[in-house]
């Protein structure tokens, strides 16, 4: 049964626009046939669209001749509650609303039904899409647009930093932003994210979307990194006392982190939103992106529509997504190892929806040390590309920059290592 008020609101909604033709297009661009439940309204309303689009004048009189002359009390009953435009909006935010709770009461009803949590995670999925919903346009005139202008421009901008200064300086991220953190496997994605990850959280709510590796192991590398503890000692269980002090002095910085790790596994994009709204987490991480379920009839178009998804929901919920994905083996496989965009694997899709492209390879310079690592920064919307490199002590899962100098020293240790190295082999044949 619908309510009184919303049919009221509904029938105001079509008197305004008979009474006021100036609000016709603006009215249109908020609204929806779907919004009205009343099929005569709707149909009245898809007949204003209409004769709109159309250029043609948008009355009673031209609806009547559209709709025919049984609309004629219709049409009159909607002028007689609305005499005036005034209101207008409030109305269409009082039948919106309205129509958002019966939507969500037939999605109740049907979760009453279901037989899987599949089913029930996919309705409660559309729940959360109904209740963060917005209008379908936003006009900004000039008037509006420059006065926010001056108005954002009176105050110090601040970006979500990364936790790395010369990432800080060139990526200048916000929420809404959609990145993508690419590399081949055991690169050491997944340590940096989380690495990121909790240092965000030291401001704002984060969200760590595993598909593959439990929260145990992920929680193992977070200590790792945090405490300074060696990762080896903690997977085996053999931490030395020195090193269970350390983790109890470290435990309250640990968790006051804002930082949660969600276990993932065949999960879609839709699930992630679902979460992230409930937890209301501002930034969420996803390791990784080309494990998703996603809508296709081959892997090219899933990923295609996992690229897209992600990218609206990070526009439409205003939601930092950093997304890890993985590279073709064409990046491993030239000589100077540098990667490009177009080794995103699966869908070119993922270059044209990120806002900014990352990039974790090894260093390829002969001189480099070890564990050193290239972190370049292949798309930018909002700053710089260039890349710098990165020290990866996998012992404790942690990268650091080079200081300046320190690279160059570092350089020149390696060579003089290999150099022993090389010497003690003709030795000793």
């Amino acid at each position: 049964m619908v309510e009184k008020a919303t049919l009221d609101a509904e029938y105001s909604v079509i008197g305004c626009l008979l009474v006021d033709p100036s609000i016709v297009g603006e009215l249109i661009s908020l609204t929806r046939a779907e919004d009205f439940s009343i099929p005569e309204l709707r149909t009245v309303y898809q007949a204003a669209v209409r004769l709109f689009t159309a250029g043609r004048p948008v009355d009673a009189v031209t609806i009547r001749g559209v709709c025919g002359a049984e609309y004629n009390n219709l049409l009159l009953q909607c002028m007689d509650i609305t005499p005036t435009a005034f209101g207008w909006k409030t109305y269409i935010a009082a039948m919106q609303e309205q129509t958002r709770v019966r939507r969500l009461r037939a999605l109740a009803e049907q979760l009453a039904e279901v037989r899987t949590s599949t089913q029930a995670r996919e309705l409660i999925g559309q729940a959360g899409e109904i209740l963060s919903e917005k209008n379908r346009t936003r006009v900004v005139t000039m008037d509006q647009a420059l006065l926010q202008f001056f108005t954002e421009q009176g105050e110090k901008r601040k970006f979500i930093s990364y936790g790395l200064d010369k990432l800080d300086r060139r990526l200048y991220s916000d929420h809404g932003d959609f990145v993508v953190l690419a590399g081949r496997p055991s690169a050491g994605k997944t340590a940096l994210a989380l690495q990121m990850a909790a240092h965000m959280g030291q401001q704002e709510r984060v969200g760590f979307y595993s598909l593959e590796t439990s929260p145990a192991k992920l929680t193992n590398r977070l200590v790792a990194n945090r405490c300074i503890i060696d990762f080896a000692r903690i997977n085996r269980r053999e931490m030395t006392d020195e090193e269970w002090q350390r983790a109890a002095t470290w435990k309250k910085e640990v968790t006051a982190t804002d930082l949660e790790l969600v276990h993932a596994p065949g999960w879609g994009v839709q699930d992630i939103l679902t979460t992230a709204l409930a937890r209301r987490q501002r930034i969420v991480f996803i390791d990784y992106l080309q494990e998703l379920r996603g809508r296709g009839r081959d892997r090219f178009e899933q990923v295609t529509n996992i690229s897209l998804d992600l990218h609206t929901m990070a526009q439409e919920h205003g939601i930092l997504v950093v997304a890890l994905s993985q590279f073709s083996r064409a990046a491993a496989s030239r000589a100077d190892a540098a990667p490009t965009l177009t080794d995103l694997r699966e869908s070119g899709q993922i270059e044209q929806d990120a806002d900014a492209v990352l990039a974790l390879y090894l260093d390829p310079d002969e001189d480099a040390p070890a564990d050193d690592r290239k972190l370049r920064v292949l798309k930018n919307k909002e700053g710089r590309l260039g890349e710098f490199s990165l020290s990866f002590d996998g012992q404790h899962q942690l990268f650091a920059e080079y200081m300046d100098g320190q690279l160059a020293a570092a350089r020149h240790v390696a060579r003089v290592e290999k150099s022993h190295r090389g010497q003690q082999e003709i030795e000793s044949a």
